[in-house]
């Protein structure tokens, strides 16, 4: 929820590049959460291993994969959702603004998503 906060705030003070990252980071982390608690005691260190390490480890299509996998999948709406944004880990480089209508939509999105996983955890 951190994260959600602290996107809200960003983009209440004009840094629409900054809160839109902050958005994906946040349904980054929820979707990982989702996947550990999900995943067997005995399989958690390798997935752990696997949702931190490289590249794949931030694409929503791979985390939403797993959690098919482990029978908890992401509603299609919210996938839809995903799929539209424009979110990648390169954004925490990159400098300026972008458009606040997307970095507004998407941080609905992440707080949805937030909002889902929140359910599905115990």
């Amino acid at each position: 929820m951190q994260r959600l906060t602290t996107a809200r705030f960003l983009l209440a003070n004009d840094y629409n590049l900054d809160a839109l990252y902050l958005a994906g980071y946040s349904v980054e982390c929820s979707l990982k959460a989702l996947i550990l608690q999900a995943t067997p005691d005995s399989e958690r260190p390798e997935t752990l291993k696997t949702i931190t390490s490289g590249k794949r480890g931030h694409d929503f299509e791979f985390l939403a994969g797993l959690l098919k996998d482990l029978k908890r999948r992401i509603p299609e709406p919210l996938v839809k959702k995903l799929r539209r944004a424009h979110w990648s880990t390169n954004l925490r480089y990159e400098t300026g603004r972008t458009d606040t209508g997307e970095t507004r939509a998407f941080l609905k999105t992440a707080e949805v998503i937030y909002d889902w996983v929140d359910g599905e955890l115990p």
